[in-house]
């Protein structure tokens, strides 16, 4: 019998899949024939991202609960903060999911959107689930969280980078366009707009 805790096991399993997609969006970023991401019409793609993924978000619950308050970092108004940061962040991103439609979210090939909320951000699904991290980070105060928390951010970070190439060669010029007029995440500019609507 193992003397790892369930703690360290989840921990385990969720550095191994982190990484595991990292170097797969890098390789997608960079080689976009051997590309992992986006899906497109492949089924092995589809398992291989979406299994990955199941680890990556059962994650944050697994260790929330098995490693809560770890650290000493937060203070309860700090905490209480991060919740608040946590749920407009998931609400944002939500938004974005439903906006687009799941087959598109997954990666599929879709009608390229640049109103709603695609007008302010190219990556809004990103944005929000960045933020959603980064409010949960702080809301449940765990070491073991941090560095999985902190390696799902680069994943987020990097599927726009994985895809772009896709992109450009699905919409082409239209794409193209739209890369100029919005942000891949967030600029000031982009923000004003978005409070002011």
């Amino acid at each position: 019998m193992s003397s790892q805790s369930p703690s360290n096991r989840a921990l385990l399993a969720t550095f191994v899949v982190d990484i595991i997609l990292i170097v797969g969006y890098l390789i997608s970023a960079f080689v976009p024939d051997r590309r992992l991401w986006p899906i497109g019409d492949s089924n092995w793609r589809w398992w291989v991202n979406w299994s990955a993924l199941s680890v990556v978000f059962a994650g944050f619950p697994v260790l929330a609960y098995r490693d809560w308050n770890s650290s000493r970092l937060t203070d309860t108004p700090l905490r209480i903060t991060g919740a608040l940061i946590s749920t407009l962040g998931m609400a944002f991103s939500l938004s974005a999911l439903f906006e687009l439609g799941w087959m598109e979210s997954s990666g599929r090939e879709g009608e390229l959107r640049t109103d709603g909320i695609y007008k302010y951000t190219r990556n809004p699904q990103t944005v929000g689930f960045v933020t959603f991290i980064v409010g949960t980070l702080l809301a449940v105060n765990s070491r073991k969280l941090a560095v999985h928390g902190f390696l799902t951010v680069v994943i987020y970070v990097l599927f726009p980078f994985a895809e772009e190439p896709w992109l450009r060669e699905q919409y082409g010029e239209a794409y193209a366009d739209y890369c100029e007029q919005t942000p891949r995440f967030l600029s000031r500019k982009s923000i004003t707009s978005f409070l002011r609507e």
